[in-house]
């Protein structure tokens, strides 16, 4: 699915305001909140009248002189800028670690495939097809795994070779869908980032540590539901737009849908060669 991943991520600069700019704002406010509450202690650290008499001290007598409060401003806007880029590039890592394949997914998630395979194989039908058991370390890996897999058991075709240009046949409105899906998985990951910074600002006042731990499961349950959401789509579109991507190849469709030989003639065309015959196959003994 990388190829799919990077066509869709393209608007991701679009939406980088209400992701990663506003978010930053809050974060550096928040830290800002949690280091001025900090000596209160854990024991205290939701004591009304404590937090009442912490917030109502007078901050440091340097703020009030015009200067310091730009100098001040521009230290909350730095912190913002740089949480929001920290936030964008772990976000990254995050969406790929909940595809759940790799090496480092293996040895974090390694347990957790190991029992989805054991109970997805003793729920299974005797004949089930094993391609289609769960194979990734996460759902939202085999819910993206299993759009190639479906795609391959039915048109023999490579999901990743077909996908460029069957999206370069879609017009908005067919787009849009798989977008708005993929925008949701993106947006969750973001939200992901963002959980690690609270739950790192809980070592100085634990409170900020809960909204970490919320902010992730509620962003792990929507990228679940995005990933199953984006390989349904992807699946939809590939059914829809497959016989029109053979046709703009130049291969005909004699019976009206794609047969074994129709998909290895798109595959010899998509991978330039690959499957062509060759010299000997020919007859030609040059």
């Amino acid at each position: 699915m990388d190829a799919l991943l990077t066509g869709l991520g393209a608007k991701f600069a679009e939406r980088w305001i209400t992701l990663l700019a506003l978010p930053g704002l809050l974060f550096a406010l928040t830290l800002t909140l949690s280091w001025w509450l900090h000596p209160l202690g854990a024991a205290h650290a939701l004591d009304p009248a404590l937090l009442s008499d912490r917030l109502d001290q007078a901050p440091p007598r340097w703020p009030a002189n015009t200067s310091h409060r730009v100098v001040l401003a521009a230290l909350v806007t730095l912190s913002a800028a740089a949480s929001a880029g920290a936030a964008a590039e772990l976000s990254r890592a995050i969406a790929q670690l909940w595809l759940g394949r790799g090496v480092l997914s293996g040895k974090m998630l390694g347990v957790f495939r190991r029992r989805r395979i054991r109970q997805a194989q003793n729920a299974a039908p005797p004949n089930h097809r094993a391609g289609y058991l769960p194979d990734r370390a996460t759902r939202i890996g085999d819910h993206l795994r299993l759009a190639e897999k479906r795609v391959d058991a039915q048109y023999r075709v490579a999901l990743i070779r077909i996908w460029p240009r069957l999206w370069q046949l879609c017009d908005d409105s067919q787009r849009s869908p798989v977008q708005l899906a993929w925008d949701r998985y993106t947006t969750a990951s973001v939200r992901a980032a963002w959980s690690l910074g609270y739950l790192a600002l809980g070592l100085l006042w634990w409170p900020t540590a809960i909204v970490g731990v919320t902010l992730y499961l509620s962003a792990w349950a929507a990228a679940r539901r995005a990933a199953a959401e984006l390989g349904l789509l992807v699946e939809a579109l590939t059914d829809v737009k497959l016989p029109e991507l053979a046709s703009a190849l130049g291969v005909p469709l004699p019976h009206g849908r794609l047969t074994q030989a129709d998909s290895h003639a798109v595959e010899s065309i998509l991978d330039k060669g690959t499957y062509l015959p060759g010299p000997s196959d020919t007859g030609d003994r040059r």
